[in-house]
């Protein structure tokens, strides 16, 4: 959030990986849910649409697939 700018998981410096990472080490058996708001909204909110929908979820998966984390 240094500049402001919304990036899909994994591309700005909110250490998502990281957390996926630690959450997975400390036991974590939960669910996860995408909210991305990927294109402008708002002051206090965002929109995705389904074209940056598929976009923030390719980012997220990936990561989970880089470290080997299960989901469906």
């Amino acid at each position: 959030m240094v500049d402001r700018t919304v990036v899909p998981a994994g591309e700005g410096d909110g250490e998502v990986a990281a957390t996926v990472v630690a959450l997975l080490a400390d036991g974590f058996g939960g669910f996860f849910s995408l909210e991305p708001h990927l294109k402008a909204g708002e002051r206090y909110g965002g929109y995705s649409g389904p074209d940056l929908f598929r976009v923030a979820t390719h980012a997220f998966t990936a990561i989970l697939d880089r470290h080997d984390i299960p989901y469906h």
